[in-house]
């Protein structure tokens, strides 16, 4: 098939059913824009959650090097 016969078929307006695209050729089809990693199409949510990931991870490392100095200064 040519190019524009495939766009014909797939495309809005397109006489291939929904049932048979598949979910990449939907999103085109539908000017839907691709998931990214945690499903959300924002793509300043995945900052955000990178973001909270990390203070929780330096959070977590001063709470437990606060108590290996303090276990080890009350020798």
């Amino acid at each position: 098939m040519s190019a524009s016969e495939l766009r014909q078929r797939y495309h809005k307006g397109g006489s291939a059913p929904d049932s048979e695209l598949s979910a990449s050729q939907l999103r085109a089809r539908y000017g839907v824009s691709s998931n990214t990693k945690n499903f959300s199409t924002n793509s300043k949510a995945n900052e955000n959650s990178d973001a909270i990931m990390l203070a929780v991870g330096a959070f977590a490392v001063v709470v437990f090097l606060y108590f290996v100095f303090n276990y080890f200064t009350s020798m």
